[in-house]
């Protein structure tokens, strides 16, 4: 006996309004288990808390560094207003603080160009960027000069990664679990050291050291934090190492093994971890990691998150970012050197997640507020502008399986999404239907619409670009079943556009 779909002669047509995906990339549940506002993948839309939005492009920052492969950004930031931007490539460090074709070499005859840096200003107000390869030594710019800086007790070469303790510079040297610092307010002089391997009980080396702000029923306090390859992470307290009524471990965790040197990030009091198995903060993680997973940042997409981390670990360019101007989190994931990497981006407000593509990032910084991310032979601005570099960008969205009121068969025949857009973007919409994953969308046509540049445009001719305006065109679409995930893609050039809701049409069935 054959079953038929049973008509939907003189059954009236339903419209149904669903959020767009503000929920962000779930790469954890079932698909058949997401809310409605969730995303089975979210590739160049960014989420916001009430709409999600085409995900901003970049600029070229310095389009020619001689030395290839850009593997690190370090900004220099003083009380009295001076700033710079510089990048490490090959065997040199170049200066990328103004646009430019071609960024003029500021250090060069150096070994590699993997510098962890930070910013330390002592009470004489003096403000020094201070960097370490495990190489090269220990160097410093004041604002001014570059120099070699000295330290006794240790070999500087071998110091591979730096951090600033309560007015303290430490390092971690290279294949030891030996954490050496430098007397307070001193940029150079003797170090000495705090050796962990006694605590360690799975080896390894030191990967990085950070600063976790926590109150522990005293106030508020900075821990020193230590994590090792192989993903313990020790923690400090007190003001004083020379001493052991100032400085008291509080305890050892065991977490995923870290994926960089460049694993630690403060988030607002918080410190972030980059670990294999996932994004930690660490006040949830060193509690509850154990009994309670979800704590993870990345517990949504962890299923994505671990295996990338899996499959391309080895590879140079992990780094996690907190930008506060853009409200996100950004975890870039090379997957290749120099082509195809990727960054899974979370709003740091509404904690919901999305990746993108086409941004072939090594390192990002933040400099004057902005996002920069360097790779193949240049410095790029990220986020200032809705194309990549003069060419178009490309967002898709496959929105979560629904319903819609009950689980009789529909036949969905057309939708309406709403969006805000400053010109005419390239849209295409469409339906799967009962868990199908088939490409639903048409080939997107694309004209850009081009707006009059100031200064050079000419009144009452050219066209001048407007604020957002609203679009809520219905368009044909065809499926039919019990539910009905959106698809979604768009594509601009110099055009701002945001997904706030769909309106679905479609005429209800019979339970069968």
């Amino acid at each position: 006996m054959i079953r038929r779909p049973p008509t939907t002669r003189g059954r009236e047509a339903i419209i149904e309004s669903i959020p767009a995906p503000i929920g962000g990339w779930n790469a954890r549940d079932p698909i058949s288990a997401m809310d409605k506002a969730d995303a089975i993948d979210l590739e160049n839309i960014f989420p916001t808390p009430s709409d999600v939005m085409l995900r901003q492009g970049y600029s070229d920052q310095v389009t020619s560094v001689a030395g290839g492969q850009v593997e690190s950004l370090m900004a220099y930031s003083s009380p009295t207003g001076t700033t710079a931007l510089y990048a490490a490539a090959g065997t040199a460090i170049y200066n990328a603080t103004q646009t430019t074709a071609t960024a003029s070499v500021a250090v060069s005859g150096l070994t590699n160009a993997r510098w962890e840096h930070i910013n330390f200003t002592n009470t004489s107000g003096v403000s020094y960027l201070l960097m370490v390869n495990g190489a090269d030594g220990y160097r410093g710019f004041d604002g001014t000069t570059w120099s070699s800086l000295s330290i006794t007790g240790t070999t500087a070469s071998n110091l591979s990664h730096i951090a600033q303790h309560k007015n303290r510079v430490w390092f971690a040297k290279d294949n030891t679990l030996e954490a050496w610092y430098l007397n307070t307010d001193a940029v150079s002089g003797t170090a000495s050291r705090i050796d962990l391997s006694a605590f360690c009980r799975k080896g390894g080396e030191i990967q990085a050291i950070g600063t976790w702000t926590i109150d522990a029923g005293e106030g508020m306090d900075d821990y020193w934090v230590a994590a090792t390859t192989e993903g313990e992470v020790i923690v400090y307290k007190g003001t004083d190492p020379t001493a052991a009524s100032t400085w008291t471990m509080v305890g050892k965790w065991e977490l995923g093994r870290p994926l960089s040197r460049r694993c630690f990030q403060k988030f607002a009091g918080d410190l972030l971890y980059l670990a294999d198995d996932a994004l930690w903060p660490l006040s949830g993680a060193l509690i509850t990691a154990a009994t309670k997973p979800r704590i993870a940042l990345s517990d949504k997409i962890n299923d994505a998150f671990r295996s990338a981390a899996e499959n391309y670990r080895n590879n140079f360019g992990w780094q996690v970012l907190f930008w506060p101007r853009g409200t996100m989190i950004l975890v870039n994931v090379p997957i290749s050197t120099g082509s195809s990497q990727q960054q899974y981006v979370m709003n740091s407000i509404s904690g919901s997640w999305c990746r993108f593509t086409g941004v072939r990032a090594n390192c990002f910084e933040v400099y004057q507020g902005n996002i920069y991310y360097g790779g193949n032979g240049f410095v790029s601005r990220f986020w200032n502008t809705f194309a990549d570099d003069g060419t178009q960008i490309t967002g898709n969205a496959k929105q979560a399986f629904h319903y819609y009121r009950n689980k009789n068969l529909k036949q969905f025949v057309m939708a309406r999404p709403i969006l805000q857009s400053n010109g005419s973007p390239a849209i295409s919409f469409g339906v799967n239907t009962d868990y199908d994953d088939s490409n639903v969308l048409s080939t997107l046509s694309f004209s850009p619409t081009t707006y009059a540049a100031w200064d050079s445009a000419i009144w009452d001719t050219d066209v001048w670009g407007g604020g957002l305006t609203v679009s809520r065109d219905w368009q044909n679409i065809s499926g039919i079943g019990f539910c009905a995930a959106p698809r979604f893609r768009t594509q601009a050039n110099g055009l701002e556009v945001r997904w706030q809701a769909t309106d679905i049409l479609y005429k209800p069935g019979a339970v069968i």
